[in-house]
């Protein structure tokens, strides 16, 4: 499997809508806040907008990661899966395991149970040890 393609796929999907999300929120609240409202320094409003445009990104982020994690590490053998991990981390479509924007991730009971149905050793690869 070309992993190339998966972790395009992931960036395309998972990150260009929220990209394209915050960067229309900003473009919008500068043309209202000066066009509309007549304000001469818009930064502030358009700071706040792209904060809350962020958070709002940082949600659909939560959701869709998930199924795009599914969706990638289902199509792969074991031998690639590793591989995957890694370019997915270093790519910045995923974190490493343990880290705590994973537990940002939002899984539904749908998502959970198609989880529990993937190779083991893809589950393996997210479950966090106990010390």
């Amino acid at each position: 499997m070309n992993l190339s393609k998966l972790i395009n796929k992931g960036l395309i999907t998972v990150y260009g809508p929220l990209v394209s999300f915050v960067i229309i929120c900003g473009f919008t609240a500068n043309w209202i806040t000066s066009n509309i409202l007549k304000l001469e320094r818009a930064d502030y409003i358009v700071a706040i907008t792209v904060f809350i445009a962020i958070c709002i990104g940082w949600i659909w982020w939560s959701f869709k990661i998930v199924k795009w994690k599914y969706w990638a590490f289902s199509k792969l053998t074991v031998d690639e899966i590793y591989d995957l991990y890694i370019k997915a981390i270093e790519s910045g479509l995923i974190w490493k395991t343990g880290s705590v924007f994973n537990k940002t991730e939002i899984w539904t009971e749908k998502d959970k149970i198609r989880w529990q149905k993937i190779n083991p050793e893809v589950r393996k690869l997210f479950e966090i040890e106990d010390e």
